[in-house]
């Protein structure tokens, strides 16, 4: 019986599994998917690399390496810059750098597909995941969702919890010489270089965004969840072509689900025997999408309440009240970001905006 199954292996899984490795056994399933992610490792993510005695390598960071972000809103067709220390990685290459740092003692099945899971007794469940295409069970102690926004976990064990607001994240990549504006800039954004957050409540509440990734970039969009998504996507393109920048076919595409916790009953990190981590228990920056910091930090929570008898919840949930009381604070910038009014008084008044008229 192992003690520990972990379902996902992104961030929030990969950490757990490595900080909980040597003090019981752990399964972890690891099923192959690519993040819908902008890849942008935020300060907060930095900060807790840096607690983990962890430097990226060189493999993982890709040009160029903004120190600003681009806020254009589409509506008020103001842009501003405001400085920000982020990070620019290729996520594949990130998460699959995290795995790589759990140590041989963590079974780790690959392609495994978690189903269902059932109580044997008080002190148990019996896992079932798919394998191979086949079949399998396993007896654990202690079940830990970290399978992101669209968790299966979560459904399972806790549907009639308070979900927060879904949103599909779209993507779509393309080679650089494929876009193009009527300037090598656009109202001072270099689109080969900036990181651009694109702001317009036509398109949706929350925002869109491009990333220069090598020679490649990204455009980006989450749109509230609803049967009109990819028509809205396609109407942000058409606007952004109106304004002057145009983008060629996409050589990819993905798409994927993105949970927005709009208050804090959003969260939900779990029972007894059920616990839940990272993006599936919510826990993601409601202003900006973020959440491979607090992916970060709810694994190595969880994993400092481990003991002689398990997970303990109620530790869990008092190790995890500054990063929810941090993520709370963040609603109060909604209104500032996402009300189109409000949002251009702010850009008006120049606070705290790099200065780019040199």
């Amino acid at each position: 019986m192992y003690d520990v199954a972990i379902v996902g292996a992104g961030p929030a899984g990969a950490t757990l599994a490595r900080l909980l490795s040597g003090r019981c056994r752990v399964l972890l399933l690891h099923h192959q998917r690519n993040k819908c992610c902008g890849g942008i490792l935020a300060p907060e993510s930095q900060k807790m690399l840096a607690k983990f005695d962890l430097a990226l390598p060189h493999e993982v960071l890709v040009d160029p390496q903004p120190f600003a972000v681009a806020v254009w809103d589409l509506q008020s067709q103001l842009v501003r810059h405001y400085a920000r220390q982020y990070v620019n990685i290729n996520r594949k290459l990130f998460d699959h750098w995290l795995v790589s740092l759990i140590p041989a003692n963590v079974d780790i099945r690959t392609d495994a597909i978690y189903r269902h899971s059932q109580h044997i007794n008080k002190e148990s469940l019996e896992i079932f995941f798919t394998e191979n295409q086949e079949i399998r069970s396993e007896r654990v102690r202690f079940l830990v969702g970290a399978d992101g926004a669209f968790s299966r976990v979560r459904r399972e064990f806790f549907a009639n919890y308070q979900n927060p607001k879904r949103y599909i994240a779209l993507q779509e990549w393309f080679e650089l010489p494929t876009v193009w504006s009527k300037n090598s800039t656009k109202n001072g954004i270099d689109f080969r270089n900036d990181y651009v957050g694109i702001f317009d409540s036509d398109i949706t509440d929350f925002y869109a965004w491009t990333i220069p990734k090598n020679e490649q970039i990204i455009l980006g969009s989450a749109i509230p969840y609803g049967n009109r998504t990819r028509e809205i996507f396609e109407q942000l393109k058409t606007k952004l072509k109106n304004l002057g920048v145009h983008f060629d076919e996409p050589f990819y595409r993905e798409t994927g689900s993105l949970l927005r916790p709009l208050n804090p009953f959003s969260v939900c990190l779990g029972s007894d025997r059920v616990f839940l981590i990272g993006e599936a228990a919510g826990l993601i920056s409601p202003s900006s999408a973020e959440g491979i910091s607090s992916a970060l930090t709810s694994a190595y929570y969880l994993a400092q309440t481990f003991g002689s008898n398990g997970f303990n919840l109620s530790a869990y949930h008092k190790n995890i009240g500054l990063l929810r009381w941090q993520l709370w604070l963040k609603t109060i910038k909604i209104p500032i970001m996402f009300y189109p009014w409000l949002r251009k008084q702010i850009m008006l008044s120049g606070l705290t905006a790099l200065d780019h008229s040199l």
